[in-house]
């Protein structure tokens, strides 16, 4: 069975992303410019609001854990309303108030089937326990951001969405579709891999106002920016796909890279874009991408990891790519 590859758009993660713009939330991959163009559907209140709120934000040490209940948790899960949105939000909130995410995934058990597939669900509970700790302000926090939500919504974004945005996101989509649909991605990266895609399909969400090359949205999704060109996100698309080959839970089933994800996983991560940057080069033929194109997910950081597991890949003979991964990490590791 052909496992689904496919671009789509959702209401959550560009309002959400349109709000970030233009409180210019750090870390939030926002889009400035878009953010001075749409300054005006936010209220004085709204910006005073958050204005407070970043500033005891910047004490509490969980930037990266709030940034998932205000934009990767709410943007994974479908939303075709305001109401649906907001809904999600205030059972993020409860999910908080407990420390725990069980309550959010017994609100929405068809969403969170493959949660543990991605990452094993004490991570997860470590986010929402470091939340809990300061849950009196997160809590505020969220049901602030949920109000700017349902204000800009009734005073802008309904029609600006459902009028211009989404059409304009859903054509975008079908030719797109139409791009890669001769070409099965998984299979292609899976023969190559040797090992099996852990998910039944993988969705890229478009989003108008973010700077990112991809963020991605807790298990098999990601959100990539609109304002690439077409032949740009099918590039992406290729990359991202590979990416979530390795970026899983089998990741806690080999004894070394467990170690390593558990200590340094910032560094696993991008040493996974370089393994992914090196085997995809053998498969752009079937992909159709050219060879001289220069490759998005290319940084110094990652050139210099990249040197080091192709010589090591290369000189693999069973070709096992947590092997190869562990085995590059030893060498770019001092012994100390």
């Amino acid at each position: 069975m052909k496992q689904k590859v496919y671009f789509t758009t959702s209401l959550t993660p560009n309002i959400v992303m349109h709000v970030f713009s233009c409180l210019e939330i750090e870390g939030s991959f926002y889009n400035s410019d878009y953010g001075m163009k749409h300054h005006f559907t936010l209220t004085d209140e709204d910006y005073d609001n958050w204005e407070q709120h970043a500033k005891k934000c910047m004490t509490l040490g969980c930037n990266a854990q709030l940034y998932a209940v205000l934009f990767q948790i709410p943007s994974y899960i479908p939303a075709d309303n305001i109401d649906m949105v907001a809904d999600c939000f205030e059972k993020i909130a409860e999910a908080v108030e407990q420390g725990s995410i069980d309550s959010l995934i017994n609100s929405y058990p068809e969403v969170f089937d493959y949660l543990q597939v991605y990452a094993p669900l004490t991570v997860f509970d470590g986010h929402f326990k470091q939340l809990n700790e300061h849950k009196e302000i997160i809590v505020n926090i969220i049901k602030t951001f949920q109000n700017i939500l349902r204000g800009l919504w009734e005073r802008f974004y309904k029609n600006h969405w459902e009028n211009t945005v989404k059409k304009e996101l859903e054509e975008q989509v079908k030719n797109l579709n139409i791009i890669i649909s001769p070409i099965n991605i998984i299979s292609t990266w899976q023969k190559k891999l040797q090992i099996e895609f852990p998910y039944p399909e993988f969705t890229a969400i478009l989003v108008e106002p973010t700077t990112t090359i991809a963020t991605n949205l807790v298990a098999e999704k990601i959100v990539v920016s609109s304002n690439q060109e077409d032949v740009m996100l099918y590039k992406i698309l290729v990359h991202e796909i590979g990416r979530s080959f390795l970026l899983n839970t089998k990741l806690f089933e080999h004894e070394k890279l467990k170690i390593i994800a558990q200590s340094n996983l910032d560094r696993l991560s991008l040493l996974v874009d370089a393994a992914c940057i090196y085997i995809k080069k053998q498969l752009y033929k079937t992909f159709k991408i050219r060879d001289d194109d220069i490759d998005p997910y290319l940084t110094p950081e990652i050139d210099e990891l990249l040197k080091t597991f192709q010589i090591v890949w290369d000189a693999s003979k069973d070709k096992d790519i947590y092997n190869a991964l562990a085995a590059t990490y030893d060498k770019l590791t001092p012994v100390l």
